[in-house]
């Protein structure tokens, strides 16, 4: 596992060569454009992960005795807990290693916060806040299709580890040897997965049978979310600089957000960290993308996907952002199967490759197999699941005049020749 993830990082590492390269000729487009796109994306991640990092000592109280006995009754670590509703790049990773009773189960949360945790604390919020209203649910069946396929995604990764006896490094570091072997008993798999089975078909059921009431709530929540993390990070700054409140209060209980004596990887460490992986990560996109577009295109309409619907998926395997920018160009059919692929497979080759590549590089096959293991299932759930209704929700928008008469429909090779004059 340890080969294959090294060989993936040496490849993101000559993306990010050619995209430099292609920067200094032109950083306003292609390569460079995705170059620069990777290191200016520190900033946007700094702001979430530096609140939530921040938070941690308040968060892991507040999940240890909240959520921990109730995770404990039922036999699981409270380390899931966190990473259940936290992603494991904005935090979930260091508090779930506070929470954690054994390296196995910490191990299991990382692989929980890649798919649960990011559709809780980021993509559902950041989704309802940058998609069009009338999407709204379409959102919400995409998600109720994806959050199921959750738990399968992290018990095909977690048996992937397991039964190749992964080693793994046993504490937060990005160069520590990976000397701890994975290798949990199968009741402790089962057991850690089962308060997460119980949460995400609470989650689904809620989207099936009160789809208004869960948008609001994901709406005040991602809110109250948004206003929680700029808050302590604004705090924060501040304290870093003149100590105010420490002089005021007389204790602060915050964790810094910049590397300090007592640990070197602080909220902006890791945002950079994430940052300069993705100069590379965004560059191997790009030429996935422009130079398998024809596969990619093939294997989209074999799914029964538009055009736009096979952009969104492979978008969203970089960046969830920058699908979300693609759904108000989608059909009601491919908005679903995209919004429920991304629930488990969004980051596969950004964000969440760039986090493992610097914390775990021997989990890089195993993460990204559970990943997309999980977004086919969810694809296959949508279209049994959310599908149906989503088609029936289109003819209810188009009758009502919410979609228009000839929106998103094909266009007609004479159609488009009056459109180019």
């Amino acid at each position: 596992m340890a080969i294959i993830g090294n060989i993936v990082i040496y490849i993101i590492m000559a993306c990010a060569i050619v995209g430099a390269i292609a920067a200094i000729r032109n950083e306003e487009d292609g390569l460079g454009k995705e170059f620069m796109s990777g290191l200016y994306s520190i900033g946007p991640i700094f702001v979430p992960v530096a609140g939530i990092m921040a938070s941690v000592p308040y968060l892991s109280l507040f999940i240890k005795h909240i959520f921990g006995p109730v995770f404990g009754a039922i036999g699981a670590d409270p380390s899931i807990a966190a990473t259940t509703f936290i992603a494991v790049d904005m935090g979930g990773y260091q508090l779930a290693d506070v929470l954690a009773h054994s390296r196995d189960s910490w191990i299991m949360a990382m692989i929980v916060g890649y798919m649960a945790g990011a559709t809780i604390v980021f993509s559902i919020p950041v989704g309802l806040a940058m998609l069009e209203k009338r999407d709204h649910k379409y959102m919400a069946l995409g998600v109720m299709s994806g959050i199921l396929s959750v738990p399968i995604g992290v018990f095909i990764s977690s048996l992937i580890m397991k039964l190749t006896s992964t080693q793994v490094r046993d504490h937060v570091s990005t160069s520590a040897k990976s000397t701890y072997t994975f290798g949990p008993e199968f009741s402790t798999l089962l057991l850690n997965l089962t308060p997460l089975i119980i949460v995400v078909v609470l989650i689904a059921l809620g989207l099936r049978f009160i789809p208004d009431k869960m948008i609001k709530g994901f709406m005040w929540f991602g809110k109250i979310m948004d206003i929680g993390i700029k808050l302590v990070l604004v705090f924060s700054i501040v304290e870093y600089f003149t100590g105010v409140f420490s002089k005021i209060l007389g204790v602060w209980g915050f964790s810094p957000i910049i590397a300090d004596k007592e640990d070197q990887f602080r909220a902006l460490e890791i945002a950079g960290y994430i940052g300069i992986m993705l100069s590379g990560a965004f560059p191997m996109v790009y030429m996935i993308r422009k130079y398998l577009a024809k596969p990619l295109e093939v294997i989209g309409k074999k799914m029964g996907l538009s055009t736009e619907g096979s952009a969104g998926l492979l978008a969203a395997s970089a960046n969830i952002l920058a699908m979300f920018n693609l759904v108000k160009h989608m059909r009601p059919k491919d908005k679903v199967i995209c919004i429920s692929f991304a629930v488990t497979s969004a980051f596969l080759f950004g964000d969440h490759l760039a986090f493992t590549a610097n914390f775990q590089p021997s989990m890089i096959l195993p993460v990204m197999v559970g990943k997309l293991s999980g977004g086919i299932l969810a694809i296959i759930l949508a279209y049994w699941i959310s599908v149906p209704k989503a088609l029936e929700l289109e003819k209810m928008d188009r009758a009502n005049g919410i979609i228009k008469k000839d929106e998103y429909l094909p266009i007609s090779k004479s159609q488009a020749m009056k459109k180019a004059k």
